[in-house]
């Protein structure tokens, strides 16, 4: 043991006099992975340790894989990602921004042979429900269990590309001491680095341009954009001293949000750090919902993590306050970072310009230093600084794509296999594309690309002469349905019923298969859960290009192929801004729900549209069109009820059908009594039960 905490001695110095983090795989069972990691996580107290448990005698905090937001803003001297929990590509990649320079990032995870078909956890939660044998015949694959084995196969071996250590149970390398001698040579051989004392240049040059702001503008927009570790937040502890310092008697105050306060622990390093004197002027965090309530509108709101937060917010923020500093992460760790500069940006356009909207970029390193061996392998893993190669090329390649109708465009629709993807540069293309053009790309979706069952991946190439072949849109969709009527076991409070009836009646919600269940439960049109569907979960096209007709190209190519698999439908459910709206409905799909929750990371709300491809899927459109349409119809007897609302309400009372179906056709009726609560309890079920029995036209019970 005292060989292996001296070789992790070593690799931390080497680590450290570099700049840099190291990555050490931990590849056995599990207790074997921790006792090999305890004696080195008992010398620091703060580690940060994402799993679901951890021996009572290794010291840090356990840490949440299901909130990656939260895993930001703060430093951890050493970080383990406990694997055999799950490889949670989101909270691995956000993680891994708090560690420091001369930290060690430990991975526990099965022993390598095991470890691509191991029964991981983040794959059982996204494996779909009753995957049917008769979708072979487009995926060509099994669809029982669950699959690492792209994923992980890639991780591995992008670690070893970039140097990380790689120490296996019961083998002759175990401690590592084959990449020792190496390690030593380094650390003895390189100057060592040091942590900036003083604001980078970067950060003096964004410092000096919002200074001269504060004294000289009546408003101000200013955002700072960077890549993790280049001390965006610092610069805005130093920014938020420098109001207090300028100690202007004007009544304004400054103030800080961020996703939770635990997110601003590098901002207050900044506000306090060599700092003797006490802040003149109060500094308060306050969360999101807080913002509208207590800060004024020549307040100074300095907003963390921007991408993090939902963009209906940061447009508020943008539309009622004078004085603004928004500071983010762009490259994939908080999942909407493209979000926040495609949606926001363009938002921040059409601000008038006396709001003097200013951006900065922040791209050296402070918290470690550049060649970092952990950024470069969750970087080059997960595809996070991948560009697609049609984005560089010179727009007059283009021309005549470009200024050519649409329907003469060459183009050509292909189907990729998730090998194909897995073996080349092709999963840097397509996700690229996923990454500049769509704004809720995440790590967690090159995984589900990689392994995902019933994903499916369609690309569109251009087969313009004397150019080769580039990729211009990309769709991803997921095969959905049906879902067999099976038998249910029956239970003292439930009779035998199916799980068709039990998705209607809200007592069941199998994984995957969004659209039918939505149609059944919140609709009820129990029927869709015997169809055969495909919903697009993903459309983009190369920025460059947008807006001519490419995505539509796609479709048009797509939908016969899915004719030929015998798809009844093509459905997409997606934030519902007009653009996106409109889009579809060009298209001739058409919407049947609008959701109540507004979504995190656009600040719309969501819509779900359809186009049937068989006479089942037609049908099964029309019928969602005509339930749709009727959401708004007022009503005034129980008559006026269609079959399928009657039926919902009866779920609903009965058993634990659909709230939010039951309150859109209640509140239809003028006169309903009741007030809706949040959630609705038996008695509140009971009372609406009372209320319909004294409805006029209300058929008696035999």
């Amino acid at each position: 043991m005292q060989a292996w905490l001296n070789f992790l001695t070593v690799a931390s110095k080497s680590a450290a006099n570099q700049g840099h983090r190291q990555v050490i795989i931990l590849a056995g069972e599990q207790s074997w992975g921790w006792e090999k990691a305890k004696s080195w996580l008992n010398q620091a107290p703060n580690n940060a340790i994402v799993s679901l448990t951890k021996p009572h005698d290794i010291q840090g905090s356990l840490l949440k894989t299901n909130k990656p937001n939260n895993l930001l803003g703060y430093d951890s001297p050493n970080v383990v990602f406990n694997c055999h929990d799950g490889l949670y590509p989101d909270a691995l990649t956000a993680i891994s921004g708090t560690l420091i320079a001369g930290g060690l990032f430990f991975v526990l995870c099965p022993p390598l042979a095991d470890w691509p078909s191991y029964a991981d956890a983040f794959a059982i939660q996204r494996n779909p429900f009753n995957n049917s044998q008769d979708k072979q015949n487009l995926v060509n694959q099994s669809f029982q269990g669950v699959d690492n084995k792209r994923m992980v196969e890639r991780i591995i071996k992008k670690a070893l590309v970039h140097n990380c250590y790689i120490a296996e149970q019961n083998s002759p390398s175990e401690h590592g001491i084959s990449s020792q001698k190496e390690s030593n040579r380094l650390y003895s051989s390189c100057q060592a680095w040091l942590p900036p004392k003083q604001l980078t240049k970067d950060q003096q040059t964004t410092f000096k341009a919002i200074k001269s702001t504060f004294t000289h503008q009546p408003s101000f927009c200013h955002v700072i954009s960077a890549d993790r570790g280049r001390g965006k937040s610092y610069l805005l502890g130093k920014l938020a001293f420098l109001v207090d310092e300028l100690n202007v008697d004007n009544g304004i105050k400054f103030y800080i949000t961020a996703p939770n306060k635990m997110a601003i622990q590098s901002v207050l390093t900044g506000l306090n750090e060599n700092h003797d004197s006490p802040l003149q002027k109060p500094f308060s965090f306050l969360a999101p919902e807080q913002i509208f309530d207590q800060v004024k509108k020549d307040d100074i709101l300095f907003v963390d993590e921007a991408a993090s937060l939902p963009i209906g917010f940061l447009i508020k923020c943008s539309n009622q306050f004078n004085k603004l500093i928004f500071a983010s992460t762009t490259h994939g760790y908080e999942g909407t970072g493209k979000g926040f500069q495609l949606r926001f940006f363009k938002h921040l356009e059409t601000l008038n310009k006396s709001r003097g909207v200013r951006h900065h970029n922040l791209s050296q390193p402070v918290r470690y230093a550049e060649n970092d061996p952990l950024e470069n392998w969750l970087f080059d893993a997960f595809c996070l600084d991948s560009e697609p190669t049609g984005l560089n090329l010179p727009a007059s390649q283009f021309t005549k794509m470009i200024n050519a109708p649409s329907s003469q465009i060459e183009v050509k629709l292909e189907l990729f296999s998730q090998d194909q993807l897995a073996s080349g540069h092709l999963l840097h293309e397509v996700f690229g594309l996923l990454i500049q053009a769509h704004y809720q790309t995440r790590p967690s979706d090159l995984r589900d690309m990689l392994d995902a069952k019933d994903f499916k991946i369609f690309g569109l190439f251009s087969k313009q002469p004397n150019i080769d072949k580039v990729l211009l849109s990309a769709c991803l969709i997921s095969l959905e349905g049906p879902i067999n009527n099976t038998l249910t076991q029956n239970t003292e409070s439930q009779p035998q019923s199916t799980i068709q009836q039990d998705i209607f009646n809200g007592l069941r919600r199998p994984k995957g298969h969004l659209t039918p269940q939505v149609l059944a439960h919140h609709m009820g049109l129990k029927h869709a859960l015997d169809l055969r569907g495909a919903r697009i979960v993903r459309i983009a096209t190369l920025p460059n290009l947008q807006n001519n007709n490419l995505a539509s190209r796609l479709l048009s190519l797509l939908i016969p192929k899915l004719k030929a698999f015998k798809i009844d439908y093509l459905a997409s459910s997606f934030a519902n801004t007009p653009d996106v709206s409109q889009f579809w409905v060009k298209n001739q799909f058409q919407c049947v729900r609008i959701g109540k929750k507004q979504d995190a990371a656009s600040g719309s709300y969501s819509a779900l549209v359809i186009k049937g491809l068989s006479q089942k899927g037609i049908d099964l459109q029309k019928e969602a069109v005509s339930e749709y349409e009727r959401c708004t119809l007022p009503l005034k007897h129980y008559s006026d009820l269609s079959n399928t609302q009657s039926l919902l309400l009866s779920a609903f009372i009965d058993h634990m059908g659909s709230y939010e179906s039951a309150k859109q056709i209640l509140s239809r009726f003028k006169d309903f009594p009741l007030t809706f609560p949040k959630k609705a309890n038996q008695a509140f079920k009971q009372s609406v039960k009372d209320w319909l029995e004294n409805l006029p036209n209300k058929p008696s019970k035999k």
